[in-house]
């Protein structure tokens, strides 16, 4: 009986100790996908085509290349692959044409000329006579 706990024990330690080597493997694989993802940019054509027709994450456009990757061994790994196409959606998503930043900036500095006048009325306007 003692015999079979003990064995049960040494089961449980070593299957919860290759468990958290798997997920610290794991972590280090998907850690490594955005690094490299951060610099993935689709072309021009293929972000304003993927802005119109909403591409998935899982389409082929944002698979990794041999060019985007630092590893290439690491394009055989489907946890890899699986979080660098995730990685690359979500970069590629959030990017912005070059009218929305000059609209941006417009826009800040009319509201920051809008304060400096409201300024100028409060505190100067009354001591005019």
């Amino acid at each position: 009986m003692l015999k079979n706990f003990i064995l049960c024990l040494m089961v449980l330690v070593f299957s919860t100790t290759a468990g958290m080597c798997l997920a610290e493997k794991t972590d280090t694989i998907t850690k490594a996908a955005k690094r490299d993802a951060k610099n993935f940019r689709l072309s021009d054509s293929l972000w304003r085509s993927n802005r119109r027709y909403h591409y998935p994450a899982t389409s082929d456009y944002f698979k990794p290349a041999k060019k985007d990757v630092k590893d290439i061994a690491l394009l055989n790994d489907s946890v890899y692959v699986s979080a660098f196409r995730q990685y690359a959606y979500k970069q590629n998503k959030h990017r912005r044409t070059v009218g929305h930043h000059i609209l941006v900036g417009v826009e800040i500095t009319a509201g920051v000329a809008a304060l400096a006048l409201i300024a100028i009325l409060i505190f100067i306007a009354p001591t005019m006579e």
